[in-house]
């Protein structure tokens, strides 16, 4: 199975180079990107950046109501500062993998 994101232009860079398979850049018709992309039998995980999710998050919702195993639709950060409730989420992840707790820092 294919990884595959839809995110922004330096976010793809960074995804091509931890070796994505597939990275879209949207300019327009994001939405049909999306129902596309979640419509393969090829695609397990799709990586999308914070702030397309929160422009198509009616989609989002709509798919995951759907209860379907494949892909696996994660939100991650962009280029723009990660929201805080994520962050959280990553360290409560950590702690529970790792039993350390981490710190984070402002920049």
């Amino acid at each position: 199975m294919k990884i595959a994101a839809i995110c922004d232009e330096d976010t793809a860079v960074g995804l091509k180079l931890a070796g994505v398979h597939e990275v879209y850049v949207p300019e327009d018709n994001i939405r049909e990107l999306f129902n596309e992309v979640t419509m393969r039998d090829d695609v397990g995980v799709l990586f999308v950046t914070e702030n397309i999710a929160d422009y198509i998050s009616r989609e989002i919702k709509e798919y995951l109501l759907q209860q379907k195993d494949f892909p696996i639709v994660v939100e991650i950060p962009g280029k723009e500062k990660g929201k805080p409730e994520h962050m959280d989420h990553i360290s409560l992840l950590i702690k529970r993998a790792v039993g350390v707790d981490i710190e984070r820092k402002a920049l």
